[in-house]
Formats: structure tokens, sequence, C-alpha cells
């Protein structure tokens, strides 16, 4: 009777030891579950980008990594082989400064950027999401290509485009930027100290050589008005900046071009007046007789008048 009773206790152990496994198991996929980005969409992650890049010994290296629901978290570079930070957010924590992240506002991309490449650049890098329990990380490979020497280029910028635009008609600037090693990330536009950003009027394109180190951005302002006239200002990424000065043209009526020169500092305007058969007036002068000559020829009248002898008429 004992060893039934022994047993039973133990078949009892056992099915209950049964019974809760299934349940155990199932709580701890649902507790990873909530770190898993398709099964909690609020959790960072990562955009598709290369893992394996290659580039030549001397260039500048870009791995790139973006990230979708980053929200307050922050981002950190390293390698793999050592837990040291390279970057933090945008701070690089080494001493190296051929180091750095390019990170624009409101992008997704955190990309490393690695300047004048050496041999020992070489290996696996990691973009990580900064979080408390848990780690999001990304690996990409970097190989340096020794066979050749990367030509480096002289940072240049400079502005082309229609600097003087008749009112109603389009307004074109390029502004065209070349990097040392690398074309800068972006290029931004302002006007009179202000951003230009794109609207109905206003287009912003890019693009990019990577075989000439250069970004080149394209500035159209449609239906041109007076108050597109001023100073226009390129700013590359790496703060290379130029600028150049546009005036806007006003066709009149009568056959007259007005040609408005940009406001000073108090906000007044000039012009100059071209007639229809090229004579130049300014103002409100116009071509009249001195009066000192009209004075003159009264008097000799009046002096005529005097000595000539007077007869009367009976």
């Amino acid at each position: 009777m004992t060893i039934d009773l022994l047993t039973l206790h133990i078949f009892v152990v056992i099915t209950a030891a049964l019974v809760h496994i299934p349940f155990a198991v199932m709580g701890e996929i649902k507790h990873r579950n909530r770190f898993h980005p398709r099964k909690n969409p609020t959790l960072p992650f990562f955009r598709p980008t290369p893992t394996n890049v290659t580039f030549t010994k001397g260039q500048e290296a870009v791995l790139q990594c973006a990230v979708e629901n980053l929200g307050t978290k922050t981002i950190v570079w390293r390698r793999a082989s050592d837990p040291n930070p390279i970057t933090i957010g945008e701070k690089t924590f080494i001493t190296d400064r051929r180091f750095r992240v390019v990170h624009q506002d409101h992008s997704l991309t955190w990309n490393l950027h690695i300047s004048r490449l050496k041999k020992e650049d070489s290996g696996v890098y990691e973009c990580q999401v900064s979080m408390k329990k848990l780690k999001i990380r990304q690996n990409i490979r970097l190989t340096v290509d020794e066979s050749t020497e990367y030509k480096h280029f002289k940072p240049e910028i400079k502005i082309n485009g229609t600097f003087y635009v008749e009112k109603g008609e389009t307004l074109k600037l390029i502004c065209n930027a070349t990097g040392s090693d690398y074309p800068p990330d972006a290029i931004d536009w302002f006007k009179d100290g202000d951003k230009i950003k794109s609207n109905g009027r206003v287009t912003l394109t890019n693009d990019v050589s990577l075989a000439d180190s250069t970004i080149i951005s394209t500035l159209a302002i449609l239906r041109g008005h007076m108050a597109d006239a001023g100073t226009y200002v390129c700013r590359t990424s790496d703060l290379q900046v130029t600028s150049a000065k546009v005036i806007m043209l006003n066709t009149g009526t009568n056959n007259e071009k007005r040609v408005p020169f940009v406001a000073d500092n108090t906000g007044a305007t000039s012009s100059t007046s071209f007639s229809q058969h090229g004579n130049k007036n300014t103002g409100s002068q116009a071509q009249q007789p001195p009066r000192q000559t009209t004075v003159l020829v009264i008097t000799l009248f009046a002096l005529m008048w005097l000595w000539l002898p007077h007869t009367s008429i009976s």
C-alpha cells in the first residue's frame, strides 16, 4: 500500500509539472514578443542598408545606419570587437578625429564616416540602439582595398544660374560643391538669412556624383516676384558656403524697363528708367532750360525795348 501511495504522489507531481510547462513557455514567448519589432511596432527597427561595403585606401568610408521609431533613444557606433563606443549620438568618444557621425534633423540615418581610410580600419562595425532591457544592433563589415590609392579632391563650392530675372519668369540657381574625400551629405539654401523650403513655387533637387566627389543642388522658383530679389546662400553639411545676389527686372508699360536694386538697410529702393529711345532719365528730372537762361533772355528784350525809338500815333 505504501508503494502505491508513493507512485501516486510521483504521478501527481509529474502531471502538475507537465501541465505547468506549456503555460510557462507561452509566458516566456509572450514576454519575448514584446521586444520583437514585428510583434511590437513601437520598438525601433533598422531600415535595409548595405551590410558589407568596400572602400579604397585613403577614401572616406560611409557606413550607413537607418532606424525607424528611434524616439528619444540614442544611436551608438562601435567596433564589434571593442566594447567601448566610437560615437554616441553625434558626439565622438575617441581621439581619432577621422571618425564622425553625420545626421540631418528629422532624418532616419545615422551614418558613420571614416576619412582617410587605413588598412587597420577594416573590420566589423556595430550600429546599436541604446536601450536598458534590450540591445537592437546591426553589423556592417568594412573592407579597405589597398590595391589603388584614392584620388583626393580639393573642396570647392560655387553658384551658377540666372542672376538677372524678369518678373514672372523662373529664377534658377545651381550650387555645385565638391568634398575632399566624399560628396557633402546635403546642401541647404538660404535667402536673406532665412532657410528656403520646397513649396508650390519653390523646388529643390539634389544630384550626387561619387566619382567626382560632388553634390549638385538646383533651386528653382517659378513665377518670380519682385520680393524674390536678394542674396541667396548655398551651404553644405561640411560648412562650405557661397552666395550670389539676384536682381529682378520689372517690365512696365510704355516700352520702359525699370531695374529695381536690392533694398538697402533702411528698406529704401532706387530705380533707373530707360526710355524707348535709349535716353536715360532719373526720377522726375526732365531736360528743362536753365532758369538763368530764361532770365537773361527777358532782360535783353527789356533793354532793347528801352533803347528803340518810340513813335506815337496821332
